[in-house]
């Protein structure tokens, strides 16, 4: 695909299609004629070439010759050792368009010098030694940066305002460098302000030819440096630059060198010869170049050489990026020049773009930007081949309406071009593939006797205006002389009033509305694109109004270029309109006397109020000193409302609010707030906090909170209780007894009614001996919640023998404790739980056996039959007679005799939980120094703890366990009446369910046989 072809159907085919159908006599954009580039060498560039041999400079203009390679500037070079100078200071840069040159920060080669942007070149050899000394003339600190220079730490510091900072490296790589403004934390608002540049490291020549990577692949005959910019006049004219938003950076110019088109330096070539391009990205965008007609060869990127070059259409630079391409110029008629462009339609200065007209677009000034042109030189020759040149191009009125016509004044003159004389001139109107000759005829009496013409007049009237759309508009004006030669375009723009000032901003408030008050109206009216001023404003409502017959509305700047527009729609107008949607429409009336578009803005009536969804109160019991969960302070009014659809409209909920008892008037009450932190939809979830300190003075009983929403339009629903209760009394407590009394069983259930006066029963407890404090004591079971009356029950285990005193009381919703009633309950149950002496010679009377369980007589035990303890496998029997026990006392007899464990432990005995688990243990070994001893274990809150070790002989013994299940609860084991150790701690989270006896567990090999006998276990 070739380029023509990429470009067709993009923003720049039209400046595509231009360039290369265009004949050489034609126009040059923006109407530039060549006279504006006279003495200028290598600019100036014309669209297209004129015929062979012609030279657009003139008859009399040598060609410039062809530009060759940079020589090395910017620096001192002293054999191998360079010393460049930048003076850093404010300028100033002229701007094709702009109304007044533009403040900058540059640099200079010389104390005394101006400012530029981008400073100077600085071009060295390969293997210099170059030191930059930055002189700093600006009011903060400025460092440099040369990003891709090697061996060179970045700078935060720099150069105090008034100071020098010095920087040196070896330029070792050729190729293309940026440098900027450093790493201070103003440097990037010093970039962007202007202070960058490009060095140039030139390869070493090869075959005597220069090359830019000191290769035949890089070699090349002209060279030319393209320092690519951007620049944003609301950074530079900004009253400090420091404190810009970099952010809001939105660049109207881009430029070649400083200069955007027309102002830019073409590049002077010849046919045959290879130009080789070093492009430098020093703006703050990204820039792809391109040129037309012709293809690229990239050789390097970032001063680094490619491996092998790359060929391509457009080279893609983002910020800071450096690329070298080489192009070729084909052989061919001399004279040709070909387009060097920033591609992606951006040719224009400050939004100005060139166009035919097009519906709904205004066509306005030629091109801008990065673009500039490789010149081939034409040769001059002899003759009069060039047309005449126009100057001082002159519409009025500027600004015009279609109302009336529009005069277009020019002088023409030959004498430059041959000397000729002018013949004839015509006024295009926007669009230049017109034929030559079909355009607008001017008129003067000199035309075909002079080869100046001078205030020579062309009338566009009326029938020509009404085609055109509204806005600005170029003339392109160009003459002929009497050897037939069109010359050059010059032109000038107009400004077109079609439809007059537009309308902006239009707003009603309040809106939505109950339209049950007067509303205010506001717009802008500009006519500012125009060039005119304001001089009426109307409005009206639901129908477009004909010009003048709407109401009138008041200008706060009468017959300025931009106005506000104001006017108040009387409560009896707004009260009128039906509920739903309507549109205010506003226009604006010019000084052309053309009433502009209109304006408009949607109204809307809501007349239907907010309704509440939902609503509840948190906690809806309270004594007064209990809140909410989430606000422990406060009595917390949960309410969803909405705002119901009508004439198909619904408003935001804009508030809501709240009474504790009594309503007052319409927002007074207390507040509410949207519980995603904004009100802003028809459907809105809030809340309200009532402190805890309000309900002081209310009595005990049921209370409302009365709650309603406001909407957008102002509407107020009505007032919706929600109820919530005040209950300072705790719950009373009847029919308070055991299941059975006296009671013969270890566990018994205690039973009791609560009732409260207003509030719901939440909670009960029941207690012996002190009190714990309310909310400390045994819970009860509450059968019945939700209700002012309900069933208490708990089971109680764990009461000794005997009369007992119990308390119970009750909670109710509002946090209240009720007083405790007295139970009386007697206790008779037996304290035998089971007991065993092998008598019978097996082990049949326990629950279960593990394990080769053996009983045997045993001449220890007066040879009575006893359990064996003898080998390293558990054997044990086991009792599952306990029932939820929290205290027991078990009794064995125990000899020992030659049963080693050999250092091991072994478990004697165990009590047991629901689960299996050991909860007690008593625990034997014989060390390895022959030493019988025994000792217990509990567990408790902090895990298992142990008693110490206790001696005891080899004979029988009676052993007996005392375990309790308490806060203060524990064990203790004694031998023969004497208490060998104990084990206090927080036993309370154990009960006992069963209990193990012989050899349940052991750690070691075993030798030896000893004997267990009388086993006793009491409550």
């Amino acid at each position: 695909m070739n380029l023509r072809t990429a470009l067709r159907g993009t923003a720049f085919a039209t400046t595509a299609a231009l360039l290369l159908s265009t004949p050489a006599h034609a126009a040059l954009p923006g109407g530039v004629s060549p006279g504006r580039f006279a003495g200028r060498p290598a600019s100036g560039p014309i669209l297209a070439p004129p015929p062979a041999g012609i030279s657009a400079r003139g008859p009399a203009q040598a060609p410039a010759p062809p530009q060759g390679p940079l020589p090395l500037s910017g620096c001192t070079v002293v054999a191998t050792a360079a010393t460049c100078e930048l003076w850093a200071k404010a300028g100033q840069l002229v701007l094709p368009g702009a109304a007044a040159p533009v403040p900058i920060w540059g640099f200079s080669s010389t104390v005394d010098g101006p400012a530029g942007t981008p400073g100077p070149a600085l071009v060295v050899d390969q293997g210099t030694t170059v030191t930059v000394r930055v002189h700093n003339g600006l009011s903060r600190n400025l460092s440099l940066a040369l990003p891709a220079v090697t061996g060179l730490a970045p700078d935060p510091v720099g150069a105090a305002p008034g100071a020098t900072a010095a920087y040196t490296f070896t330029a070792r790589r050729p190729g293309t460098y940026l440098y900027e403004a450093g790493h201070t934390a103003d440097g990037a608002r010093q970039t962007a302000m202007g202070l960058v540049g490009a060095l140039v490291v030139r390869g070493q020549p090869v075959d005597g030819r220069p090359t830019a990577y000191g290769d035949v692949a890089s070699a090349f005959a002209d060279e030319a440096l393209l320092v690519l910019g951007d620049l944003d006049p609301a950074l530079n004219t900004s009253a400090d630059p420091y404190s810009f938003d970099l952010r809001k950076y939105a660049p109207k110019y881009r430029m070649i060198n400083g200069k955007s088109f027309p102002e830019t330096d073409a590049i002077a070539t010849d046919v045959g010869r290879r130009v080789l391009l070093r492009y430098v990205d020093a703006g703050v965008m990204s820039h792809a170049m391109s040129v037309l007609g012709l293809d690229q060869s990239l050789v390097g990127q970032d001063s680094r050489p490619n491996a092998y070059p790359e060929g391509t259409v457009t080279v893609p630079l983002q910020p800071g990026q450096t690329a070298d391409a080489l192009v070729s110029i084909p052989a061919g008629p001399d004279g040709r020049r070909f387009m060097v462009f920033e591609t992606g339609g951006q040719l224009n200065n400050n939004g100005q773009r060139y166009g035919p007209a097009q519906a709904g677009v205004s066509p306005v000034q030629a091109f801008g930007g990065m673009l500039t042109f490789l010149d081939t030189n034409p040769a001059p020759i002899s003759g009069d081949h060039v047309g005449p040149t126009v100057s001082r191009v002159v519409a009025a009125p500027d600004p015009a309406g279609v109302t009336a016509p529009v005069t277009v004044t020019a002088d023409f003159s030959d004498v430059a071009n041959g000397g000729s004389t002018v013949d004839a001139a015509e006024v295009v109107v926007d669009d230049l593939s017109i034929g030559e000759g079909t355009g607008i005829a001017f008129t003067s009496a000199a035309f075909g006797t002079a080869s100046v013409v001078t205030g020579a007049t062309a009338t566009i009237d009326t029938a020509v205006l009404t085609t055109l759309t509204q806005g600005r508009h170029t003339l392109w004006v160009r003459a002929r002389d009497s050897a037939g030669n069109w010359g050059v375009v010059n032109s000038t723009t107009v400004n077109l009033a079609v439809t007059g000032a537009v309308t902006t901003a239009v707003s009603v408030s309040p809106n939505p509305t109950s339209s049950t008050a007067t509303l205010a109206l506001s717009a802008t009216g500009d006519d500012r694109a125009l060039g005119g001023t304001v001089v009426a404003a109307e409005y009206s409502i639901d129908a477009a109004a004909g010009n003048g017959a709407g109401t009138a509305m008041t200008l706060a700047q009468p017959g300025a270029a931009i106005s506000a527009e104001t006017a108040t729609i009387p409560a009896e107008v707004a009260g009128a309109l039906t509920e739903g949607r309507h549109t205010v429409y506003v226009h604006t009336k010019d000084s052309l006397g053309l009433w502009g578009p209109m304006g408009s803005t949607e109204l809307v009536v809501d007349r239907t109020a907010p309704a509440l969804l939902q609503g509840a109160v948190l906690p809806a019991s309270t004594n007064g000193t209990v809140g909410s969960p989430s606000d422990p302070g406060d009595l917390r009014v949960n309410a969803a409302f909405t705002d119901p659809v009508s004439a198909g409209v619904a408003s935001p909920i804009a508030g809501a609010e709240g009474f504790i008892d009594t309503a007052g008037t319409n927002g007074s009450g207390f507040v509410f707030f949207a519980l995603d932190g904004a009100f802003s939809t028809p459907t809105e979830n809030t809340y309200g906090l009532v402190p805890l300190s309000e309900l002081t003075g209310l009595s005990d009983g049921q209370h409302t909170i009365l709650v309603h929403a406001r909407d957008a339009a102002g509407n107020w629903g009505p007032l919706t209780a929600v109820t919530f209760t005040v209950d300072r009394a705790g719950p009373t407590i009847t029919a308070a007894a055991p299941s059975a009394n006296p009671v013969t069983t270890q566990s018994f259930t205690l039973n009791a009614t609560a009732s409260d006066a207003f509030s719901q029963i939440v909670a009960g407890e029941w207690f012996e001996g002190a009190d714990p404090g309310a909310g400390n004591a045994a819970a009860m079971t509450v059968t019945g919640t939700g209700a002012t009356t309900a069933a208490l029950a708990a089971t109680v285990t764990g009461l000794a023998n005997g009369a007992h005193t119990l308390r119970v009381r009750a909670k109710d919703a509002a946090g209240n404790w009720g007083s405790a009633v007295t139970v009386a309950v007697t206790v008779n149950v037996s304290t035998l739980i089971f007991a065993d002496g092998f008598d019978s010679g097996t082990a049949n009377a326990w629950s279960s056996r593990v394990g080769p369980v053996a009983v045997a007589r045993s001449a220890a035990m007066g040879n009575s039959y006893a359990l064996t303890l003898t080998g390293s496998t558990p054997a044990y029997v086991v009792d599952q007679s306990p029932a939820a026990e929290r205290a027991m006392h078990a009794q064995f007899t125990l000899a020992v005799g030659t049963f080693n464990t050999r250092g091991g432990t072994v478990d004697l005995y165990q009590l047991r939980n629901a689960a299996g688990q050991a909860v007690a243990t008593v625990q034997y070994r014989r060390t390895n120094a022959g030493a019988s001893q025994l000792r217990t274990g509990v567990l408790t809150s902090a895990g298992w703890q142990y008693s110490a070790w206790t001696g005891i002989g080899t004979g029988a013994i009676t052993v007996k366990l005392d375990w309790t299940s308490a806060a203060a609860g524990g064990v203790a084991l004694t031998v023969n009446g004497t208490r060998i150790g104990s084990i206090t701690g927080n036993t309370s989270g154990s009960t006992v369910e069963s209990a193990a006896l012989g050899l349940v567990a052991t750690t070691g090999t075993n030798t030896g046989t000893g004997a267990v006998d009388s086993y006793t276990v009491n409550r």
